[in-house]
Formats: C-alpha cells, sequence, structure tokens
C-alpha cells in the first residue's frame, strides 16, 4: 500500500499539469515575439544603414533600446502574472 501511495504523491494531478502548461505556453508565446521584435529591429536597422536612410540611425537606437526594454517586459509580465 505504501507504493501506490507515494507514486500518487510523486506524479501532479491533470489540473496541475494544465494550470502550469498554459502559463508556460503564455511566457513562450511572448519570449518567441521578443526574439522576432528584436532581430526584425536589427535587420531593419541593417537594411537601412545600407541603403543611406535618413533614419537609420534612430532605428539602429530603438533596436538598442528593444534590447534592453523587452526583455525587462517579459519578466515583468513573468512575476505579475497570476500563477492560478
Amino acid at each position: 500500500m505504501s507504493d501506490t501511495n507515494t507514486k500518487n504523491k510523486q506524479e501532479p494531478t491533470k489540473t496541475q499539469e494544465n494550470k502550469s502548461s498554459g502559463r508556460s505556453v503564455f511566457l513562450r508565446i511572448f519570449a518567441i515575439f521578443g526574439i522576432v521584435l528584436i532581430a526584425g529591429l536589427y535587420i531593419l536597422s541593417l537594411i537601412a544603414s545600407l541603403s543611406d536612410w535618413e533614419n537609420s540611425f534612430g532605428i539602429f537606437v530603438g533596436a538598442l533600446a528593444a534590447t534592453v526594454f523587452v526583455p525587462i517586459m517579459i519578466h515583468l509580465i513573468k512575476i505579475f502574472m497570476p500563477k492560478e
């Protein structure tokens, strides 16, 4: 009997798995969006500088700001998101 009790305690229930996986999927989507946004801004900055656009420096500064700002925002979302 003690073997079955220890097995049940070690395995999470279905409701616990669903709640934690929903939160992690949400955070993964935000992280992927952040990576695409930052990479896109750097690619746009490179294209702008090679084609001699007037605002190429502004786009580069925006990419640098996004490199700092986006991970901080994702971390704040992770902190303040309800854990259910």
